[in-house]
């Protein structure tokens, strides 16, 4: 139960009815859990007045954006929830190389405020339509180009943020906390720098081993860290130019094992996105090629002749394993064709029938690109062997699997299933030298898998973090660390 005097200290509205309540119990995940209230920070200067009186009562804090997550990130067990889209999405600074914007700003209202200066953020989830920046860093969200150019977390160059007690922070100007911090990470770098995977994408646990890079950058401990530190209230984020020339290409497989199994071949020409989309996903989409299993293949650059170049190498490498399935080098046909692998999501999230669900516990996993061939086989056999109906798709440039077994959610033997394959298959990914959660966060439901991640020592370190910032543990308690 929230106190009254919320209404008399907050300037942005609240809400408390059954209805608000009920919105904002859910999110993209399959979770249904109820705040106690929703607030919308006007500003800076309001969020600090909410979280003081919320530090006071003891009231949980979760922020939220368009509640795209998929593991239960923005959701609250009757606490409050901080929505930022209403007031606080201005972009507030445009600079030649970097873009300073307020949490709730909207990636695809971004994308179109920054084309217009022939720039781009390259971080593009399938949701950028709707998803927000505040969002997008608290998950360290990457999308299908993070292949060429990389994930949030490598666009951050500076935040501004609020503490759980209400004081602010700045991440150029490090306080007294993030000193320590520094203090903390510096005299357990050997044990960060050996305990973290070798993948290009990674967003188990806190970014610690990031925070280390070139001395100390602690605007990249709030990455990946779901609001669990601190309230991000602005980010100060690196834009590149729009690319000159682009172009995709399609390539048919009649099995995905032939596809994956492609992979490394194809990634020695340095394309910017490498995608896949197999048959179990196609069946129930609406970009019918006629192959087993699509691989989106897409090069970029400032010379038409060296991308077209890489483009026409890679092609003839694959003559006799794959058939060209479509080629694309306009505007309006990349776009169209990328739009069908980033409805891979909503496609499979529609055949949910009553309690019967696609499950995302497993659907994030990252391995090394050449074990890709090896998890896959993995993947398949476990499937196989517990008759589960799956889907299939991801990132694979990345070595990033997005996969979900059919569940009935509603079944004791099927939901405890699905939690040993999770155990047995997340102990393949690490000893493969990957990682458990690449993009999507580890949520509600892959917290409780961290420690086997990352080991003891560093689990206990994260907890350390999390006390430094938050030792009342009110800011979206259940995540990133136990209590």
């Amino acid at each position: 139960m929230i106190p009254d005097g919320l209404f008399r200290i907050a300037r942005g509205e609240v809400l408390i009815d059954d209805w608000s309540r009920k919105v904002y119990s859910v999110d993209a995940s399959h979770y249904e859990i109820e705040p106690a209230a929703v607030a919308f920070p006007k500003d800076e200067g309001d969020l600090q007045e909410i979280c003081r009186y919320a530090s006071a009562k003891r009231i949980p804090l979760t922020a939220r954006g368009a509640g795209t997550g998929l593991l239960g990130q923005s959701l609250s067990d009757g606490g409050l929830v901080l929505d930022f889209t209403r007031h606080m999405n201005r972009v507030l600074e445009t600079g030649d190389d970097y873009v300073i914007v307020e949490p709730g700003m909207v990636k695809g209202v971004l994308d179109l405020e920054l084309k217009k200066r022939g720039k781009f953020l390259p971080p593009d989830p399938a949701s950028s339509n709707y998803c927000t920046i505040g969002g997008m860093i608290a998950d360290n969200s990457s999308g299908v180009h993070c292949l060429g150019y990389g994930n949030t977390i490598d666009f951050i160059e500076g935040v501004d943020f609020v503490y759980a007690d209400g004081n602010s922070g700045r991440s150029a100007e490090p306080d007294d906390r993030l000193s320590e911090l520094k203090s903390v990470l510096g005299s357990n770098a050997g044990l960060i720098r050996s305990s973290y995977p070798k993948v290009r994408k990674n967003s188990c646990g806190y970014r610690l081993d990031a925070a280390l890079e070139g001395g100390f950058l602690p605007d990249k401990i709030f990455a990946a860290s779901e609001g669990t530190l601190g309230l991000v209230t602005s980010a100060r984020l690196r834009i590149m130019d729009l690319p000159q020339h682009r172009c995709l290409l399609v390539l048919g497989f009649d099995r995905l094992l032939a596809a994956v199994s492609a992979v490394p071949s194809i990634l020695e020409f340095s394309p910017v996105a490498l995608e896949m989309l197999d048959s179990t996903v196609l069946a129930r989409g609406d970009y019918n090629a006629g192959a087993g299993c699509l691989l989106f293949v897409e090069f970029e650059g400032q010379s038409r002749i060296a991308v077209e170049g890489r483009m026409e190498k890679c092609r003839s490498l694959l003559a006799g394993r794959a058939s060209v399935v479509e080629y694309a080098a306009d505007e309006q046909s990349l776009t169209r064709i990328w739009a069908a692998r980033k409805g891979a999501l909503n496609d499979i999230m529609k055949m949910t029938i009553g309690s019967r669900k696609p499950i995302g516990l497993i659907e994030d996993t990252v391995v090394p690109p050449e074990m890709l061939g090896q998890h896959t086989a993995n993947l398949l056999r476990a499937y196989r062997d517990n008759k589960l109906e799956y889907v299939l798709y991801g990132h694979v440039g990345d070595g990033n699997m997005h996969t979900r077994p059919l569940v009935d959610t509603g079944s004791k033997s099927e939901s405890d299933m699905v939690q040993r394959l999770a155990t047995e298959l997340f102990a393949q990914v690490i000893k493969s030298g990957g990682t458990i959660t690449g993009e999507h966060g580890d949520g509600l439901a892959r917290v409780g898998y961290i420690e086997a991640m990352y080991g003891h020592a560093v689990t206990a370190l994260f907890r350390q973090v999390k006390e430094l910032f938050d030792p009342g543990y009110l800011l979206n308690p259940g995540k990133k660390v136990l209590v």
